[in-house]
C-alpha cells in the first residue's frame, strides 16, 4: 500500500491562505448584510416603481380611460419578472365604483383575490402607498385619487419585482467585489512574495552563519519587525563571534597557562632521576604541582558554572563568616596584612559558590596588593580593598572576561567566575581606583 504523504504547504502559501480565508469570509459576511439591508432598499424600490406608473398613466385614468395592463409594456420594458395588477374606478357619493365587477377584475395570476381588492378600495386615500401581506403572499400598492373627476387608480406588484431587485443589485455587487478580490489577491500574492523572501533570506543567513564563521553581516532593509528580528539577530552575531573569539583565546591563554608548570614539573623530575639535582629540589615540583592543581580547579569552577541552575531554594548565606573563614586560610600563608570591619551581611545563594566568589577576590587582592588588604561587610554590600596598582579605566567594570590581556599582563578566570556567579545570584560587581590609591571591589545587591 503506498503511504500517502501530508501535504507541506510553505509559509507563503500558509500566509496567503490564511489572509485570503479571511477576505472571503468578509467578503460573505457583507453580502449577507447587504442582502438584510437591501430588503428595506427593494421595498422602497417597488413604491417608487408603482408611484412612477400612477404619474406616467395619469392622462388616461384621470380622465376615465382604460388603462390596459397589456399597454404598460412599453413601461415594464422586457422586464417582466413581476405581476402587475391595475383597479380604476370613480369615487362617487363616499363609495368607489371600480371600473369592473369585482368578480370580473383581472389581476395577473392571482395575485389578490377579488374580495380582498374590496377590502384595500374601502381603505384607500389619496396618494396612499401600502405595504400588506395577504394570503396570496406580499403584496404593494399604491393609489391616487382626481379630486375634480374623482377617478381613482390602483398598481399592484407582489414581491417577486423585490426578489427580482434583490438578485440583480447582488449579482451586480458580486462581480464587482469579485472583481476587488482579483485584484486585492493579485496585490497581496506580490506582497506575500516580497514578506517571504525576506525571511527566506534571513533564513539562508542565519543558516550560513557558522560556516562563514560569523564574519558576515546582514540587515534587512525593511522598516518592519522583519527588520527589528534581523537587528536582534546581528546582535546574537555579533555576541557569539566574540564569545567565539574569547573561546579560542581563552583556550591558548588555558594550553599556554598549562604549559609552563607541566614543563617545570616534567624538568625538574628528569633532572632528579639523572642526579643532576637534589631530592631538595623537588619542592619546586610541589609548587608548580599546586600552581596547576589552582589552575585545574578554577578551570573546573568556571565549567561548572554553565550548568548552575536553581533547582533549589536559595539560602541566606551570612557573608561575614564566608569572610573570615576565607582571611583564616590566607592570612598564615601571606606576609599581607588583613584589616577587617565586619557586620552583619546576608546574601542569597548557594554557600559553596558565594565561597568560591569571595575566595577570588581575595587571591586577585594578594597578587597585586603591596602591603595590606581591607575587608568591610555592612547590610546589603562588601567591600575588598587591596593597595596595588590602580587598574586602567578601560578594563573596569568589563565583566572580566576570561583570560583578558590588560596592561599588566592577562587576567585569568578567577574574576571571571566571580562575575558569571554574582550575575547568576542576581548580585552585582562594581570596580573603581581609590583617589588615595589603590583598588577596591564592591559586591552588592539591589535595596
Amino acid at each position: 500500500m503506498v503511504e500517502v504523504k501530508p501535504i507541506k504547504r510553505s509559509i507563503s502559501a500558509k500566509v496567503f491562505l490564511l489572509f485570503f480565508s479571511s477576505i472571503v469570509i468578509i467578503f460573505c459576511i457583507i453580502i449577507i448584510i447587504l442582502v438584510l439591508a437591501l430588503k428595506n432598499i427593494a421595498i422602497q424600490e417597488t413604491f417608487y416603481r408603482i408611484d412612477n406608473y400612477v404619474r406616467i398613466t395619469s392622462p388616461l385614468w384621470q380622465k376615465g380611460e382604460i388603462v390596459n395592463k397589456d399597454e404598460m409594456n412599453y413601461i415594464q420594458g422586457d422586464n417582466k419578472s413581476f405581476n402587475l395588477g391595475i383597479i380604476q374606478g370613480i369615487y362617487i357619493n363616499n363609495s368607489l365604483v371600480t371600473a369592473f365587477e369585482p368578480g370580473q377584475i383581472q389581476v395577473e395570476e392571482q395575485i389578490l383575490p377579488a374580495t380582498e381588492i374590496n377590502q384595500f378600495l374601502a381603505q384607500i386615500k389619496e396618494g396612499n402607498n401600502v405595504y400588506s401581506t395577504s394570503s396570496a403572499g406580499e403584496i404593494y400598492y399604491s393609489c391616487a385619487i382626481d379630486q375634480d373627476t374623482k377617478n381613482f387608480i390602483i398598481f399592484l406588484v407582489d414581491d417577486t419585482y423585490n426578489e427580482t431587485f434583490i438578485k440583480r443589485v447582488v449579482f451586480n455587487i458580486i462581480i464587482v467585489i469579485t472583481a476587488a478580490l482579483i485584484i486585492l489577491a493579485s496585490i497581496s500574492s506580490i506582497w506575500v512574495n516580497h514578506f517571504v523572501k525576506r525571511i527566506k533570506n534571513l533564513q539562508d543567513h542565519i543558516t550560513s552563519m557558522n560556516k562563514n564563521k560569523y564574519e558576515k553581516a546582514y540587515l534587512d532593509d525593511g522598516d518592519d519587525e522583519i527588520r527589528e528580528l534581523s537587528e536582534s539577530i546581528e546582535d546574537l552575531r555579533i555576541e557569539i563571534k566574540d564569545n567565539e573569539t574569547t573561546k579560542r583565546e581563552m583556550l591558548q591563554n588555558i594550553s599556554h597557562d598549562f604549559k609552563t608548570p607541566i614543563a617545570v614539573i616534567k624538568n625538574y623530575a628528569e633532572a632528579i632521576v639523572d642526579g643532576v639535582i637534589s631530592k631538595e629540589d623537588a619542592s619546586v615540583i610541589v609548587k608548580q604541582a599546586d600552581l596547576l592543581k589552582s589552575k585545574v580547579n578554577q578551570l573546573l569552577q568556571y565549567n561548572r558554572l554553565e550548568y548552575l541552575n536553581k533547582d533549589r531554594p536559595f539560602e541566606q548565606v551570612d557573608m561575614m563568616e564566608v569572610v573570615k573563614e576565607v582571611v583564616n586560610n590566607h592570612k598564615v600563608k601571606s606576609s599581607i596584612k588583613f584589616v577587617l570591619n565586619l557586620e552583619t551581611c546576608f546574601f542569597e545563594g548557594y554557600r559553596e559558590n558565594l565561597d568560591t566568589v569571595v575566595e577570588n577576590i581575595v587571591d586577585n587582592a594578594l597578587r597585586y596588593a603591596k602591603t595590606t588588604i581591607k575587608i568591610e561587610t555592612k547590610s546589603n554590600k562588601i567591600t575588598i580593598y587591596n593597595d596595588g596598582e590602580p587598574i586602567e579605566e578601560k578594563f573596569l567594570n568589563t565583566n572580566f572576561k576570561p583570560y583578558e590581556k590588560g596592561s599588566k599582563g592577562v587576567f585569568g578566570l578567577g574574576m571571571s567566575i566571580v562575575q558569571k556567579t554574582l550575575d547568576f545570584f542576581d548580585l552585582h560587581l562594581k570596580v573603581y581606583n581609590e583617589s588615595y590609591g589603590g583598588v577596591s571591589f564592591v559586591i552588592y545587591k539591589d535595596e
